[in-house]
Order: structure tokens, then sequence, then C-alpha cells
């Protein structure tokens, strides 16, 4: 079984090493490249479990989130423009006001550390010869390489995944693909935006049907 997680881990991070490998060679062949640093600092909105039945259930609190990576930022001319790039994020939200060990209410923890994957295409309106207006979407991949539930007192309950949530379920999956959407002001090298990751997979194992979903603020600096 263990062998089974790291070959998927290990396909995986080839996989978004090719498509890096292939937008950074697309790049080059392009009229204008620039690469940038990125930062994001995330409200992290996880929905709802749904069931079979068609019933929901509010499992969880709002978090908070971070993502530090890299952009290569493609002109493609008349304004538009492709924008892959390479995150590492750490992120965390509680479950709301379930009753664990016989009885006692608590708010236990799930936090998570791994690698996005954001692929955004854009246009960007000229405001001024300094500043404009960017609107972008595209798809993000997610892989998490670690992840854990955990309550006060340092009490851990084990990883979130592949083993089982804090009721005997199958836990959440690694991989995640999310439609992302924002608009920035690009000003000089700079760019401040505004973005929204709207959850496509479901990440829940077995029945229960469940999507994680985040708005955030994001600072880019091009080179």
């Amino acid at each position: 079984m263990v062998n089974y997680f790291i070959m998927k881990r290990n396909i995986t991070l080839l996989l978004l090493c090719i498509i890096l490998c292939v937008g950074a060679a697309t790049a080059q062949k392009s009229g204008r490249v620039l690469w940038g640093a990125k930062v994001n600092a995330n409200i992290e909105l996880p929905g709802k479990w749904r069931f079979d039945n068609g019933g929901s259930a509010k499992m969880y609190k709002p978090g908070f989130g971070v993502d530090l990576g890299a952009v290569c930022n493609i002109y493609l001319g008349a304004g538009f423009y492709f924008e892959p790039g390479i995150d590492l994020f750490y992120e965390g939200y509680r479950y709301d006001d379930i009753y664990i060990n016989q009885g006692q209410k608590t708010n236990p923890k799930v936090t998570k550390f791994g690698m996005r994957l954001p692929l955004v295409a854009g246009y960007t309106f000229n405001l001024s010869d300094r500043m404009g207006l960017s609107i972008f979407t595209g798809p993000q991949l997610s892989y998490a390489f670690a992840g854990k539930v955990s309550v006060e007192g340092n009490l851990d309950l084990g990883e979130d995944f592949p083993n089982v949530d804090l009721f005997g379920r199958a836990g959440q999956n690694r991989f995640d693909c999310a439609w992302k959407v924002g608009v920035g002001f690009p000003v000089d090298s700079y760019m401040l935006s505004l973005e929204a990751d709207f959850g496509l997979t479901d990440l829940q194992k077995g029945p229960i049907k469940f999507r994680e979903n985040r708005v955030g603020l994001a600072f880019t600096y091009y080179f």
C-alpha cells in the first residue's frame, strides 16, 4: 500500500515537471517572456460534505493558507498572455464543532502541505503607460505531499490521507484540480491580484463528496 502511494506521488511530480518544462520551452520561442516570484495569502473555504441521498452537512470552518512560487509570463500578442506557474502551499482549516472522545466538543484542525501548478491565460487592458487591468482564468493542479488531522493537546488523529478520517471513512485524496479566475493590476514590474479557486475534484474518498475552494490576494514581482 505504501509503495502504491509513493508511485502515485512520483508519477504526479513527473507530470508536473513535464508540463513546466513544456511551458518554459514555449516561452523561449515567444516575443516577450517575463519570469516572476509570487506569493498568495488565501482564505480557505472548504465546501459542505454532500451525500448520495442529496443531503449535505457543513463540516468545516474557513481557514488560512499561503502559496510561494514562481511564474513564467508568456506574451501571445494583442494583449493576451499565458502564465504557467509552480507553487508550494501550506493551508489549514478546522472542523466545525464536532463531538469526539466520549461526547467532547472540539474543532480538529486539518493541515496540508504540497505543490500547485496554475496554468492560466489572460488579457491585459492598458489603463496608462505604467498601469493595466488584467483578467485571467485557467485550471490549477494540486498535489498534497502531507496532511493530518489534530486537536488541542497535541493529540494526533493520524494522516487525513491515505488513512481514515474522524468517522472511520477513507480520508482525502492527495490530487486536486480547481478552476482559477482572477483580476489583477499590473504596475511596472509588479502585479497585485485578487484570485479565486473553485474546486472541481471530489476530495473525499468513499460515498461522501467534498470540494475545496479559496479566495486570495496575490503579489507578483516580474524580473
